[in-house]
């Protein structure tokens, strides 16, 4: 019986694994999320296991910044994936507050993809404060003094419900990175969807946990794209 129990759950775990990688197979670019928690990371390795694009987070809020991000891009420079930076973004400080924390942490490290901006819920800001008329106000501003700065374009991060909390308001224009998202066949406005929040990924021999993304779109799309 213990046997059998085994072998049910091997079987399904294999089915599992054969479906997702199915699936992933419509998406051939992969890339990767990194803060200062996930650890040391060598970008030569990740280059190595197919791996094509690496976000590194640099601030979050006005005050705090990624103790990793300026050591981890000068690193990240030495491979050749492409690099983008992102932002945590916080509902209780000011977007000039935001924006001047990110311009003096960043400086010219910038990268090539757009700048993301990672939205998510917490403690008393939930999906209802994204719904108020100055809650999206802020947000606007603080892309627009983004992309007028760096004449960038801007991806907002958020999981399903907080992009349907700002579906309503003009920043359902913006490019989605979907969170926690699902490898089926998305729309064309998400650019990004993070399908493995605690991926896996190899260094030096060893098993690292860090969110693993993929582009919404074909190798060729992707060329394209990072191109422009």
């Amino acid at each position: 019986m213990m046997l059998l129990i085994v072998l049910v759950i091997v079987g399904g775990w294999l089915t599992y694994q054969h479906y997702r990688n199915q699936q992933l197979s419509n998406f051939p670019v992969r890339g990767v999320s990194l803060d200062q928690d996930n650890g040391f990371v060598d970008f030569q390795q990740l280059q190595h296991q197919n791996f094509q694009f690496a976000y590194l987070r640099a601030t979050s809020g006005a005050t705090y910044t990624d103790d990793q991000f300026q050591s981890s891009y000068d690193r990240a420079l030495g491979s050749n994936l492409e690099i983008g930076i992102y932002h945590v973004y916080s509902y209780s400080t000011t977007p000039a507050a935001q924006f001047a924390n990110f311009k003096s942490e960043v400086g010219n490290r910038l990268g090539k993809l757009p700048i993301a901006i990672q939205l998510t819920t917490y403690g008393d800001y939930n999906t209802s404060t994204l719904k108020q008329a100055d809650t999206q106000k802020r947000l606007k501003t603080f892309i627009q003094l983004l992309t007028q700065h760096y004449h960038r374009s801007t991806v907002l991060w958020c999981n399903a419900s907080v992009w349907q909390a700002l579906s309503t308001s003009k920043l359902s224009m913006q490019t989605q990175w979907l969170a926690d998202g699902s490898l089926a066949k998305q729309p064309n406005s998400i650019r990004f969807i993070e399908y493995a929040p605690q991926g896996k990924i190899r260094q030096s021999g060893q098993s690292q946990t860090v969110p693993i993304s993929v582009f919404n779109g074909s190798q060729r799309q992707w060329n394209a794209w990072v191109t422009k």
